[in-house]
């Protein structure tokens, strides 16, 4: 039995199919589009890696009663039939997170989780006209990464 051979290589535990100089320039790019989220306000979960995925969002905010609001974000390095309106969007997930910290001190369920969009291939969940907050996450990373 011979083992199928991939072009491309290992990096970080992720196979990369491409040169170490595309490797590179996708960190590069990865990096730069982090970094243009932070200017709106948001914070930014990211490995300087081969990964396709991003993670943005607004820590919960409990003195005003905000919960956590988060897009998790696949995409790619060029526009596909499989994105978002043909672009490089190919996964999107917002979820709103409430964690009561003193359900979780008592030790009772304490977080509650709320999918308000779902892009795998189509839109499975849509609930952006009914949440400001998450629409106006959508439309930033659509600008962003899209």
């Amino acid at each position: 039995m011979t083992k199928k051979r991939h072009k491309g290589f290992e990096d970080e535990g992720i196979h990369w199919e491409g040169t170490r100089k595309e490797l590179e320039e996708w960190k590069g790019y990865k990096m730069q589009r982090a970094h243009e989220f932070v200017s709106p306000g948001y914070s930014v979960a990211w490995c300087p890696d081969g990964d396709n995925w991003m993670d943005v969002y607004h820590p919960q905010r409990h003195h005003v009663k905000e919960p956590e609001l988060r897009a998790s974000v696949k995409f790619l390095r060029d526009p596909s039939k499989f994105g978002m309106d043909g672009g490089r969007i190919s996964k999107l997930t917002i979820q709103t997170r409430d964690v009561d910290p003193w359900e979780k001190v008592l030790g009772r369920s304490y977080e509650t989780v709320e999918t308000v969009f779902n892009y795998d291939r189509g839109t499975d969940v849509n609930r952006l006209p009914y949440d400001a907050r998450a629409r106006k996450l959508y439309d930033v990373v659509q600008e962003i990464l899209g």
